[in-house]
């Protein structure tokens, strides 16, 4: 049995010092005996817990939610904080984010005040924000908001590798490798993985954030770039190399993700020296 312990730092201004609208306020550490209860109270800033060991609960919004090894809970400003055992040790670990973007910057990731699949907590990385927020100089205050965004990421990037499956995953893979292939789109995916189309849109959208569309053209408009700046392939053949037969489509489409028509993009993105292919 190991022995109980509680580890935490908090950073030593109410709020952030270096006039970030986003900062890393605190991080903790805990094993916690079988009857741990931690005092209620409404606190003003955003703390996600990641559980390591154990099982704990978190009433979140008058919910009581368990907390489990591998996932997080996310509460919000304003909420109340009511934390306890469940009867056995618990081991968990959580930082917390305040400054006027904190709780817009947690939801643009797609979290709300709810518990979620997230894999192994990263320890290392919050050892290493509890080592930054050790040090009192503003570039470490700045360093130490930074690592709070990588744990967001994490956290977000665990929840949808949990929940993505081997069809995805398989999708991903095409995607990738037929990208320029002008026949490739979501119903021939659909097929070859012998899925409804709107079943794997729907499938593909929750474990990856975005539609199957979407990310086909976001990867042909990314190639597309790297060929208008890189190369003096007309953009005729641009295009057909992207996978668009249609130059007049292609240019549509590159004006509606970058704002710019691919001869614009070009003339002013032009690397001084052009790669002939």
């Amino acid at each position: 049995m190991k022995k109980t312990f509680f580890r935490i730092l908090f950073r030593p201004t109410p709020a952030p010092a270096a006039n970030l609208p986003f900062g890393a306020r605190s991080v903790g550490h805990y094993l916690v005996p079988a009857d741990y209860r931690e005092h209620v109270a409404v606190k003003h800033f955003v703390q996600v817990f990641w559980g390591i060991a154990g099982t704990g609960a978190l009433v979140i919004n008058g919910v009581e939610r368990k907390l489990r090894p591998r996932q997080i809970a996310v509460y919000f400003p304003n909420m109340r904080h009511e934390i306890y055992a469940l009867g056995a040790e618990w081991e968990y670990c959580w930082w917390t984010m305040d400054g006027s973007l904190a709780a817009s910057v947690t939801t643009a990731f797609g979290l709300v005040a709810d518990v979620y699949d997230a894999g192994d907590a990263p320890l290392a990385l919050l050892r290493r924000l509890e080592n930054t927020i050790r040090n009192q100089s503003q570039a470490a205050e700045r360093q130490a908001s930074a690592i709070a965004y990588q744990l967001l990421t994490l956290a977000v990037s665990g929840r949808r590798t949990e929940s993505a499956d081997h069809q995805v995953s398989e999708a991903i893979r095409i995607i990738h490798s037929e990208w320029n292939q002008s026949q490739l789109c979501v119903k021939q995916l659909a097929d070859r993985l012998h899925l409804h189309r709107s079943s794997l849109s729907r499938r593909f959208e929750k474990a990856v954030g975005i539609p199957p569309v979407a990310y086909l053209v976001r990867l042909r408009v990314q190639n597309a770039l790297s060929m208008l700046k890189q190369t003096e392939k007309p953009i005729t053949e641009v295009a057909e190399l992207c996978g668009y037969n249609d130059p007049n489509y292609f240019s549509r489409l590159m004006r509606r993700y970058t704002g710019f028509s691919p001869r614009r993009f070009r003339s002013e993105n032009t690397s001084e020296r052009l790669i002939r292919t």
